[in-house]
């Protein structure tokens, strides 16, 4: 599976006055922008370049709550939020920053100059704007910490050579700085194994319930690597009084969730109503899981 891409800022109809909109037209936009700090810092603390509310997109745009950032993510299609959930499962994965500029803008003139590319402009003033990176991660691994700047689009958009340049620009930015790029159209198999991760994880984002530790070890204890169907498995809870009727499958989900049962992404569970298992966890180690 690749993961990551630039928004095609061509695409984007800006808004002027409408709502908590930030102008993005000029010089002083742009300073403006990074005094207050947009486009800067990691984590908790990144404020993205663009928000859902200062671009209007062809996508469906949504903000997403993350588990290990612990702040809201502006996706700007549903396939930037099909990455996002694919990224944020990764084991190495520790951060997630959408909407990331390519600073400063004389670098992705020069880089585009160097191509015979036209640079991105406002559509308006014409005047030339930052380029963006949809997803920028942040890997931690033995090696150390490494990033892979990623470039999302759907595969129709592949045949447009605009877009193509633009892609070509932002890559080689990424790539003179010695960062790993990549470009993610995505697939049937990845727009399922992400929504069943949105499924799983979701109760468990900004306001998450908590499962004690006996719940949980009680749990594992009565799972093996097998197919289920979701509706015995809930039964089987409730009548161990391991969690109530309208908790037993929130249960399920959070084991998913935070990988205590390593499960079969590629079918949709909540529509076949079967979950195959593939791992269980010995335990969950003494603590209490789900509160942040």
């Amino acid at each position: 599976m690749t993961l990551i891409t630039i928004i095609n800022i061509d695409e984007l109809y800006w808004m002027h006055g409408m709502g908590r909109g930030r102008k993005l037209e000029s010089l002083n936009d742009f300073e403006r922008a990074l005094k207050n700090k947009y486009g800067i810092g990691q984590g908790l603390d990144y404020k993205p370049w663009l928000r859902v509310q200062d671009v209007k997109s062809k996508g469906t745009r949504s903000l997403i709550y993350g588990r290990k950032s612990q702040r809201e993510h502006h996706m700007m299609s549903s396939i930037e939020s099909e990455l996002f959930y694919l990224a944020e499962f990764s084991n190495g994965v520790t951060d997630v920053r959408e909407q990331f500029p390519i600073l400063p803008l004389n670098y992705t003139q020069k880089i585009a100059k160097t191509l015979g590319i036209a640079h991105p402009k406002h559509p308006q003033t014409k005047e030339p704007i930052i380029m963006t990176t949809d997803q920028l991660l942040t890997i931690d691994s033995f090696q150390g910490t490494a990033y892979h700047a990623i470039s999302v689009k759907p595969e129709n958009d592949s045949k447009d050579l605009r877009v193509l340049e633009k892609i070509d620009i932002e890559r080689v930015c990424w790539e003179l700085l010695g960062v790993k790029f990549s470009y993610f159209t995505g697939n049937d198999v990845t727009r399922i194994q992400s929504s069943n991760l949105h499924w799983a994880t979701s109760p468990f984002r900004e306001n998450p319930i908590s499962f004690s530790c006996d719940q949980i070890n009680s749990a594992l204890s009565i799972m093996t690597a097998r197919q289920y169907f979701l509706e015995d498995l809930c039964n089987q809870l409730i009548s161990m009084n391991i969690t109530s009727h309208d908790d037993a499958l929130l249960l399920i989900r959070f084991l998913i969730a935070d990988k205590f049962i390593d499960v079969d992404l590629s079918t949709n569970i909540s529509e076949s109503g079967l979950v195959d298992v593939k791992h269980v966890a010995d335990s969950a180690g003494g603590i209490l899981y789900g509160a942040s």
